[in-house]
């Protein structure tokens, strides 16, 4: 096919540098295109105006330039600790040498706030002779505040305590623990100090330790970095613990169910609380409080799943009529199917026989067990109730469901009731149902 040769004059005049076959450029199909009047006319007026030139041989030769400047480039070594990424060099860096007393001059504090210095310096302390570990030690005891405060300095002082002699432990004790409390609410210290209750437990500095810290457990147990120090107490005294995490968290479980650690903490004083009923009562009311919250909580239902398995009957009970009445609210529920699912398990036929009739109960032209069937995490419910139920439950269900074919095809219509339909329908389960 012959090109237009007025297209090729429109190109020939793209190429040219001059202006004055700007004229001669056809219209280009964008009705936002102003005329070739208006160019010269606005070209007359400004000087300075120069139109931009399309040239693919200038575009060659700036792209060549450009690859010249990329082969040209040498990477730059970056060295910032706090940094994830790895240093850029063609410079080949010796391997550390645990043994080689010069690895280990200059200034050591600042190398252990190094992510790399920090690693050869516990290497080095781990495997390295008793002269080179006291070198060390010497070198870091004026700094051992401010490195267990460190993002890389802290695992070289938790390092110090798992590998140092115990003249050297105890000197990091007695520097370490009128600050006890600072480190308690310190993003990297409160591991160091785990570390340190650790190694003092069961010996006679753990009661002096453990005294000045237990005094701020109220204020502890709520602090993102404090409640890992509770924790780390709560591990240790699990069979002698006293009365002091129930003094933490009374008048707290409101702030405490807002992060899974505080969760974690309710958990263990339910259970530490059992021998101790009315302590227990107190905290129990807060959590009942706060029931219907705590059923849809990301981490609040760990606490009331812990009650329906564990906890006081009258407790159980009042839990299983807050699910009966909110059934369809929680079993559609990501976290709240947890819950459901706990209460049926955990529960007697009395409750599986009330579940079974809501499940049957149709409200706004639609049986509940077809909504929970077909959801995401309601067929979860409907399906662990076939599991756990009473056989003479599983039958009568079964039946009812299995009569009424309406249902049936309701629930095979969707991809979660396919997966219900499928345990009714199983040869294995019509076994189990003895039927």
């Amino acid at each position: 096919m012959n090109p237009d040769p007025d297209e090729k004059d429109m190109i020939g005049d793209l190429l040219d540098d001059s202006f004055e076959n700007v004229t001669k450029i056809k219209k280009t199909y964008s009705p936002n295109r102003p005329s070739t009047f208006q160019i010269n006319q606005t070209y007359n007026q400004s000087p300075i105006y120069c139109p931009k030139v399309y040239s693919p041989q200038m575009q060659q030769k700036s792209n060549s330039y450009d690859l010249d400047l990329r082969l040209t480039k040498v990477p730059v070594e970056q060295s910032a600790p706090n940094s994830g990424l790895k240093s850029k060099s063609y410079v080949c860096i010796n391997q550390f040498n645990p043994d080689d007393e010069t690895s280990l001059e200059g200034d050591l504090i600042s190398k252990c706030k190094d992510q790399n210095g920090a690693r050869n310096i516990q290497k080095a302390f781990e495997v390295g002779s008793q002269a080179i570990k006291e070198q060390i030690f010497n070198k870091l005891e004026k700094g051992l505040l401010s490195l267990s405060k460190d993002v890389f300095g802290n695992y070289v002082i938790q390092n110090l305590l798992e590998f140092g002699t115990s003249l050297q432990k105890q000197k990091i004790l007695i520097i370490l623990q009128t600050h006890s409390l600072q480190l308690a609410f310190h993003q990297y210290g409160c591991r160091v100090l785990q570390k340190l209750l650790q190694n003092t437990y069961n010996t006679p500095d753990f009661p002096i330790l453990f005294d000045t810290i237990k005094f701020k457990v109220r204020d502890l147990v709520i602090d993102q970095h404090g409640n890992h120090v509770v924790q780390k107490l709560i591990q240790l005294m699990e069979n002698n613990i006293s009365l002091w995490v129930l003094d933490g968290i009374e008048g707290q479980i409101n702030k405490l169910v807002q992060n899974s650690f505080g969760c974690r903490i309710i958990q263990k004083a339910v259970s530490i609380s059992n021998n101790y009923p009315e302590r227990q009562n107190q905290i129990l009311i807060e959590i009942m409080n706060l029931v219907y919250e705590l059923c849809i909580s990301q981490y609040g239902n760990y606490i009331i799943q812990q009650l329906l398995k564990d906890g006081p009957i009258h407790i159980q009970n009042q839990i299983q009529q807050v699910i009966m009445e909110k059934l369809e609210e929680y079993s559609l529920n990501k976290f709240g199917s947890n819950v459901v699912d706990c209460a049926i398990q955990y529960s007697n036929n009395q409750f599986k026989l009330k579940i079974m009739e809501l499940l049957l109960s149709q409200k706004n032209q639609q049986v509940l067990f077809v909504r929970l069937s077909t959801n995401a995490y309601g067929n979860y419910v409907v399906q662990n109730f076939l599991k756990f139920a009473d056989s003479e439950i599983q039958k009568e269900l079964y039946f009812k469901i299995t009569n009424n074919q309406q249902l049936l095809q309701e629930i095979q219509q969707y991809k979660f009731g396919q997966f219900v339909y499928q345990m009714l329908t199983q040869k294995q389960e019509l076994e189990t149902f003895n039927l």
